[in-house]
């Protein structure tokens, strides 16, 4: 990736300051001879003290420069790397050149003149909403933006920043490029676009820009640095190195090796509403896909909104690279799809199941050949959600799951791997994180008031509303599903079950936990749900009470905590950050509290009793592993997930 660590600037200071000591030197261009030109600085120096020579240096060292110096920016040049070719004369990027700011998604802001030099060379309003967005940028819009010069072919990259770096023949700093022209309306727009549920970090990057426009260049620069390195020092930073560090850590969990089959043609098995956008994910990526279903009038839906290839004939699949099921979450349903499907592909076909909640192990079980078979896990909505689980099965090919790990990541998704269990890792959780929000439910607090509890915490969406938008009818299948083997002793609150019988599904069907008029996207409190839930305590001697916000938080966060805890002693998990990385990414967890058990991490064993002690009292059944919570102990397999996620200096 060509990141910018100490060895990486140590060179190329004394690169520069070899080039500078060339007799008769028109130019000097700095280019990468790997696939990036310099793809960011290294995050891990970011908890220590940064060794010298610093970013900041190597950019004054080549500012100082006594001729032009041109960037040959290919692939990333991000953050550092940015910083670094804004620090240049000029900008020649070939058609593979990828800039932007992605501080502000690891909790801080630019700090090598970021915002100080991006105001000046492409305005104020582009600076803040690159600054402030951390999107990335292609090479065309980069030279409409003003960040490149030029942008050229691959082949003509280095002797065309040459020839600029030999023909400019007077330095252009853009430190000291005067302020372009303004209206003062249009940033103040910008400004509050990019401030959108921002963070203060976000914030903080905003006004470093509008700072930057009316302070003189040293003094920016300053300010932003001493910002940056405050930042950097926060919990909140940190914590999102975390996650950087935990993604990038399941992602070569999954792929051992780096060869790669070539996927191409890819069917999807089903029309519904989850089918329906993993098909459209994929054809937006760039794939042949072909969606098979046996309801006609879903596959028109499908076929009418995009070019996507549609058959109710299973023999059409016959040259798939890969077929995916997303078909209905019956078990005899896809084992007999399965079975029907093998003879007519060809034996390197990969097969995969999006199943939410089926024993992935019983549906190989119909297969001749199962080591091509695994589970490949989306979320609601699938073409937005960033998660998948790529699930083995116990006769899972290493390369099956190098495969699908391959096309989680060409679909833009973060990857976590997970072993063949109830739920898997996220929904498993999540399905003991429902579980306490209905008997915090049951207990007095109503729906709309822990929905907006969990917002305040940082959720972009309350548990309730979370449930209507999936649709209540997946978890009611579920409890139906294991009905049979559930402990009579476990807290059961049937609330749910009574708003299925009665239809209301959620958004879908126009009520669920709330109700949606009109297709309204957002729902409403209904009477009918107040009058069902009311009825529900009064069957049970429920005298409901008031629950604070700060306590529906703690114990649905020590709910997530005994569940990851489960799932990690059960090996359906590999590793505590991985837990972290699907709840944050797959269900709105706010990411810069690290996730539940990172920021669980934090507490003092006291707190983590007093809030395990609430959770085991709520179900001993559910929750039996928080029992040691009652004598005041904090239960083995709780600290062993908490400390394998706790931040170095706690």
């Amino acid at each position: 990736m060509n990141t910018g660590d100490a060895n990486l600037r140590r060179d190329l200071r004394d690169a520069l300051l070899s080039a500078a000591a060339v007799a008769d030197l028109d130019g000097v261009v700095i280019e990468s001879s790997g696939r990036h030109f310099y793809a960011g600085s290294d995050i891990s120096e970011l908890d220590h003290p940064i060794e010298e020579p610093q970013l900041t240096a190597v950019i004054t060292l080549i500012e100082a420069m006594p001729v032009p110096v041109v960037a040959s920016i290919n692939g990333f040049a991000l953050g550092g790397g940015l910083e670094l070719a804004l620090a240049c004369d000029a900008r020649i990027g070939d058609t593979s050149a990828i800039v932007g700011f992605p501080e502000v998604t690891l909790g801080i802001i630019p700090g090598a003149g970021g915002t100080v030099r991006a105001g000046r060379l492409i305005g104020p309003a582009s600076a803040i909403d690159l600054v402030g967005s951390g999107r990335r940028v292609d090479a065309r819009e980069a030279k409409e933006l003003g960040i490149l010069d030029r942008v050229v072919e691959p082949r003509r990259l280095r002797d065309t920043a040459i020839e600029y770096a030999s023909t400019m023949g007077t330095k252009r700093r853009v430190r000291d490029l005067p302020v372009p022209a303004f209206d003062p309306a249009v940033i103040e727009d910008a400004a509050q676009r990019a401030a959108t549920r921002a963070r203060p970090n976000v914030l903080e990057a905003i006004a470093m820009v509008r700072r930057g426009l009316t302070l003189g260049p040293d003094e920016a620069l300053l300010e932003e640095r001493t910002i940056f390195d405050r930042l950097r020092r926060t919990d909140e930073a940190a914590n999102l190195r975390y996650l950087f560090f935990a993604k990038r850590t399941a992602v070569r969990s999954l792929r051992a090796s780096t060869s790669e089959r070539r996927i191409d043609r890819i069917a999807v098995a089903g029309a519904g509403t989850m089918g329906a956008a993993v098909a459209r994910l994929l054809n937006a990526c760039g794939f042949s896909v072909i969606v098979f279903d046996l309801n006609t009038t879903a596959l028109e839906r499908v076929g009418a909104t995009s070019a996507i290839v549609t058959t109710d004939q299973l023999q059409d699949l016959a040259d798939s690279d890969v077929v995916i099921d997303a078909i209905f979450e019956d078990m005899q349903v896809k084992r007999q799809f399965f079975t029907d499907l093998e003879p007519l592909v060809s034996d390197e076909a990969i097969f995969a199941s999006n199943t939410s909640y089926l024993d992935l192990d019983q549906i190989a079980s119909v297969l001749n050949r199962p080591e091509r078979f695994a589970g490949f896990h989306f979320f609601n909505p699938a073409d937005r959600n960033p998660l998948i689980e790529v699930v083995r099965t116990a006769s899972s090919s290493a390369e099956t799951i190098e495969v699908l790990a391959g096309l989680a990541l060409k679909l833009g998704k973060t990857a976590i791997p997970a072993r063949v269990g109830d739920g898997f890792v996220a929904n498993r959780v999540y399905a003991d994180y429902r579980c306490q929000v209905e008997f915090l439910m049951e207990e007095g607090a109503n729906p709309e008031e822990i929905d907006a509890a969990m917002r305040d915490f940082g959720l972009p969406i309350g548990p309730f509303a979370v449930g209507d938008m999936s649709g209540l009818d997946i978890a009611w299948a579920r409890r139906k599903r294991l009905a049979a083997t559930r402990d009579p002793l476990q807290r059961y609150v049937v609330v749910p079950d009574t708003l299925c019988e009665l239809g209301r599904f959620g958004k879908k069907t126009g009520a669920g936990w709330y109700s949606y008029a009109d297709d309204a996207a957002r729902g409403t409190p209904d009477p009918q749900v107040v009058a069902i839930i009311d009825a529900a305590r009064a069957e049970k001697g429920i005298t409901p009470r008031a629950i604070a916000a700060r306590d529906i938080q703690l114990r649905v966060l020590g709910s997530m905590v005994c569940a990851a805890a489960v799932v990690l002693r059960a090996g359906v998990a590999e590793r505590a950050s991985d837990i972290d990385i699907a709840l944050t990414e797959g269900f709105g967890f706010p990411r810069w509290l690290g996730g539940p058990l990172r920021y669980f991490s934090s507490f003092k064993d006291d707190d983590v009793v007093r809030v395990l002690k609430a959770v085991f009292e709520s179900d001993p059944i559910v929750f039996a592993i928080a029992a040691p919570a009652l004598l005041g102990e904090v239960p083995q397999d709780i600290r062993v997930a908490l400390d394998a996620v706790r931040a170095p200096n706690r």
